[in-house]
């Protein structure tokens, strides 16, 4: 190789070290922004989980704190927004006055809470667009209702794909002891339980079995479920009675 050639090849490795030291500095520099808006978004979206999940459970008067995710693979833009487009809520043991329900599994769609509020870690309310749930009333708690509202009955699930209700009733001056198969559905929130043949009681004449079956009637406001305005469906299992609600433009206070 001649002087010159040397030279040149001298030259050009000298050229290609800037270069790939410039490379490695923007590529580091590129890494350690997105670390810090990796950090950024995560320490946001738990700061956001633990004031909705707060705020629940003042308002529900929960033992345990809800259990709260937020969706979505980018949380900064939600933050800047205000509104979190989808949040799934778990909770256990809400209650309010007798009636407390077992668990309420929860999806939360456009979830409005400012910027300052998760800035400054309060609020005093949220507001939600749409939201659908889903809740367990265990036959336990749902005795313990009648028990505490002063009805003398129990429930329990029948063969037959309903409720058996059975209990000690008085009727027209004398204590019956009877059961009863009774279908469940909905009114206007709560749960309504109406029988649909009664047994364990002979010879009663037609008064005193219309007294019987409302005796055994009862409904169950579901005040506690802190995200529903409409029962959607219904379903007897072997612990108790599954409830699907659905909400619109709901506004949880604290």
């Amino acid at each position: 190789m001649s002087d010159g050639q040397a030279a040149d090849a001298g030259t050009t490795s000298r050229r290609r070290r800037p270069r790939a030291a410039t490379v490695a500095s923007v590529a580091g520099v590129v890494l350690g922004v997105l670390l810090l808006l990796w950090g950024a978004d995560w320490l946001a979206r738990r700061a956001a989980e633990t004031l909705v999940a707060r705020t629940l459970q003042e308002q529900t008067g929960t033992f345990d704190r809800p259990s709260v995710k937020v969706r979505g693979p980018f949380f900064l833009p939600q933050v800047l927004r205000g509104r979190y487009a989808e949040v799934d809520i778990v909770m256990h043991g809400v209650s309010s006055g007798p009636l407390r329900i077992e668990t309420v599994e929860a999806e939360l769609r456009d979830v409005y809470l400012s910027f300052h509020d998760l800035l400054y870690r309060n609020t005093d309310q949220l507001v939600i667009a749409e939201t659908e749930a889903e809740a367990l009333l265990t036959y336990e708690d749902l005795n313990r209702y009648l028990e505490m509202t002063g009805r003398p009955l129990t429930v329990e699930d029948a063969a037959s794909g309903e409720l058996r209700v059975t209990g000690s009733v008085d009727v027209l001056g004398a204590t019956l002891d009877a059961s009863a198969d009774a279908a469940i559905g909905a009114d206007d929130g709560a749960l309504v339980v109406e029988p649909t043949r009664i047994g364990g009681v002979d010879g009663l004449d037609r008064v005193s079995e219309l007294l019987l079956g409302q005796r055994f009637t009862f409904r169950v406001p579901l005040d506690p479920l802190p995200f529903a305005q409409e029962i959607t469906d219904i379903e007897l299992v072997e612990s108790g009675v599954v409830v699907d609600v659905a909400g619109s433009w709901i506004i949880v206070d604290r």
